[in-house]
C-alpha cells in the first residue's frame, strides 16, 4: 500500500485562468505554490483542530480497546506525529500535489475493514477551504 495524495491543477478552473490572464505578469507556478501551501496548512489544521473530513464529517473515535492503549498526549491520527509531519505539497508542471509518502496513510484516508480501521479522511478541500 502506498502513501496518499491529492492534486490541484490550474487547467479547468476557468475563473482562475481568466483572472491570471487579466493580471498578466503572475506566474501560474507561483499561484500553484501558494495554493499548495494553503491546502497543506488546511490539512494540518484538520488534524490539530477540526478532527473531521473535508466534507465536515467528524472522524470516528478510537475503539474502547484501542483508546486504552493510548497515552495522554496522543490524539486521533497523531500518535507519534509522523503522519502530520509528513504532509507536504510539491508543485511543478502545472500542478500541485498534496499528500504523504507514509504507507499507512491510505488506511486512514480510505479506511481498512480488514484491520478494523474506520475511514478518517484528512486529504481534500472542503467548501469552507474554498471561501
Amino acid at each position: 500500500m502506498a502513501g496518499v495524495g491529492a492534486s490541484l491543477e490550474l487547467c479547468g478552473i476557468e475563473r482562475l485562468n481568466l483572472l491570471l490572464d487579466r493580471l498578466g505578469g503572475i506566474d501560474p507556478q507561483q499561484v500553484l505554490s501558494v495554493l499548495g501551501n494553503l491546502v497543506e496548512k488546511q490539512t494540518v489544521d484538520r488534524f490539530i483542530d477540526e478532527k473531521e473530513s473535508p466534507d465536515g464529517e467528524a472522524w470516528p473515535e478510537w475503539s474502547q480497546g484501542y483508546a486504552k492503549s493510548r497515552h495522554r498526549h496522543q490524539d486521533l491520527l497523531q500518535s507519534s506525529g509522523d503522519l502530520i509531519d509528513s504532509i507536504q505539497s510539491v508543485f511543478g508542471f502545472g500542478r500541485t500535489d498534496i499528500g504523504t509518502h507514509l504507507m499507512y496513510a491510505a488506511r486512514h484516508q480510505f479506511g481498512d475493514t480488514k484491520r478494523g480501521i474506520p475511514q478518517r479522511e484528512f486529504l481534500g478541500i472542503s467548501a469552507d477551504n474554498l471561501v
